[in-house]
């Protein structure tokens, strides 16, 4: 374990010792690399490796392999002090197996920033011994670029990690960071921590391999704090194993832990846990005015956090519950999908936007919303199609087009939603106040969803009722009822009452059905022999 413990110390200033695909650099110099990863001396006019003898390294488009040389590590960068990676293009750095069974593609016993253009650090595979992508004794920043560190996968009862910083913070700036563990028989990180782990305008992606135990993103700490803020994300995921967690904070000290996830910034993570000084695992609660999916953690109190939109498929694993709390909105758009095995899986006492792909959201349980996409509601399906929700409905944008007859100035209507522009028609909206043997007296109202009413226009041909909420339009699946009307939202074939037909209003007598067509109404009524034929209606003044 002479990667671990041999050079423990962490050096403060330049490097004392650096060496970079077995060669040498401590003094400065410019090198090109093969495909090999064999360095040449060479020149400012045409180099791949640039050390300038302050701290800095350059690498630019350049192939570097590591060195079996005792002490280390199988680094393809060894350095002992801080040191800063300058990227120009796209360099790989790939560790090997050295004597000792470790593998750290990069090592650095000091703080290591880099910057720039992209690094790949591919930790070897190892038969009984630890590999990583980066090791780092003291801090880690990124200022820039796309850094991807991966740690080999291992045969034996030992780690692998995508980066490992054992001495103080990680802290992700700007661009992109990828930090993958590899399969084990021991345990496997994406990014492990003893310090505060912050993500900036960045993107940052922890993700544990299989093995006996899986994190995505480890602190182990006394006061451990994960912080999200200018915009950046976080995707911390862990494989399932004895002990696991997308986000797995150690305080063995206290009861402390934070994860706050800032404005206009994201997290998603299957499981966010805290084990501290009672030597239990709980679920550690996200904070924040940003938003967040902890997508496969039951006992998790806040598993959606404000306005999260899936990036990717997601599926909730087996046997995991996921609660949308109370102002809380999982959206899911239109080429996205969200899986489960069963609907009560997934729980809205929040609302789900739907717009992409959920089976059985009919099913769905809860105290919240379900808002649908852009709906268009017709006479031929009426409110079938989304009548039997569970869940109160809403829309983001409904419509309804009502074909007019010839010459007439009167119809009646019952819509699901309360519409917010009616096109090619002016419309005035009536409730019946009085029923009379051959007259029906009408009254002015307002419109309400689900409220079945008579309305006049002077439009032709056809009149369109729609409205439009970023929100949702929210929507009633059973028409109401008052002391006079029915609604209509599917077909019915009422045997008693009142119908309208081409203006005019007739009685239904005899036993006889007549059919009237979804978001209609008809007047309630026992009718006999006596009744006009033809009512006649009286509009009272308001």
């Amino acid at each position: 374990m002479l990667g671990l413990f041999g050079a423990g110390q962490t050096w403060a200033g330049n490097p004392t010792t650096l060496t970079v695909g077995g060669t040498n650099a401590l003094n400065g110099g410019y090198w090109t690399t093969n495909a090999d990863g064999t360095l040449t001396e060479a020149s400012a006019d045409n180099y791949n490796v640039y050390y300038d003898g302050n701290g800095t390294l350059t690498l630019k488009d350049a192939t570097i392999n590591g060195t079996n040389t005792t002490g280390h590590v199988g680094a393809g960068i060894y350095a002992e002090g801080d040191l800063t990676i300058v990227l120009e293009g796209s360099s790989t750095v790939t560790g090997v197996q050295d004597p000792n069974d470790e593998s750290q593609s990069i090592r650095v016993s000091g703080n290591l920033t880099i910057q720039g253009g992209s690094l790949t650090a591919q930790g070897a595979e190892t038969s009984s011994g630890s590999s990583y992508g980066i090791f780092v004794t003291g801090s880690f920043t990124q200022q820039s670029g796309i850094v991807t560190a991966i740690g080999g996968n291992v045969s034996g009862n030992y780690n692998s990690e995508g980066l490992y910083v054992y001495g103080a913070a990680v802290t992700v700036q700007s661009g992109t960071l990828t930090a993958t563990g590899g399969d084990t028989s021991g345990s496997s990180y994406g990014i492990s921590a003893r310090g505060p782990v912050t993500v900036g305008s960045a993107a940052v992606t922890a993700t544990g391999g299989s093995g006996n135990a899986s994190y995505g993103l480890y602190i182990d700490s006394s006061s451990p704090s994960v912080t999200i803020s200018g915009g950046g994300s976080l995707t911390a995921r862990s494989e399932s194993a004895d002990r696991a967690g997308g986000i797995y904070v150690l305080n063995f000290f206290g009861s402390a832990g934070a994860v706050t996830v800032g404005d206009n910034s994201t997290l998603l993570a299957n499981s966010v846990i805290l084990y501290d000084n009672s030597f239990t695992e709980n679920p550690l609660a996200p904070t924040g005015n940003g938003s967040w999916l902890i997508y496969g953690q039951s006992n998790q109190p806040s598993a959606v956090g404000g306005t999260y939109t899936l990036k990717e498929n997601i599926t909730i694993p087996s046997g995991a519950v996921v609660t949308i709390p109370a102002g809380s909105t999982l959206t899911i758009p239109n080429d996205k999908t969200l899986t489960v095995d069963n609907a009560n899986q997934l729980v809205v006492n929040g609302e789900l936007v739907l717009e992409g792909t959920f089976d059985n959201a009919k099913e769905l349980e809860g105290s919240g919303n379900l808002v649908l996409g852009e709906i268009t509601l017709t006479d031929d399906e009426g409110i079938s199609e989304y009548a039997g929700y569970h869940l109160k409905l809403k829309s983001k944008k409904v419509t309804y087009t009502r074909a007019l007859s010839d010459n007439s100035q009167y119809g009646t209507i019952c819509l699901p939603f309360v519409p917010t522009s009616v096109a090619d028609g002016q419309v005035t909206y009536y409730q019946v106040e009085k029923l009379g043997s051959n007259v029906i007296t009408l009254v002015e109202t307002d419109f309400e969803a689900g409220k079945p009413l008579f309305y006049r226009t002077s439009g032709t041909g056809s009149i369109t009722f729609s409205a439009e909420s970023a929100a949702g339009v929210e929507l009633v699946t059973i028409p109401t009822t008052d002391s006079f009307m029915v609604g209509t939202m599917s077909v019915a074939t009422p045997t008693a009452g009142y119908f309208l037909k081409n203006g005019n209003i007739y009685p239904i007598a005899n036993g006889e059905k007549v059919k009237v067509k979804p978001f209609r109404a008809y007047v309630k009524g026992q009718n006999d022999a006596s009744q006009a034929s033809v009512m006649s209606v009286n509009v009272a003044r308001p």
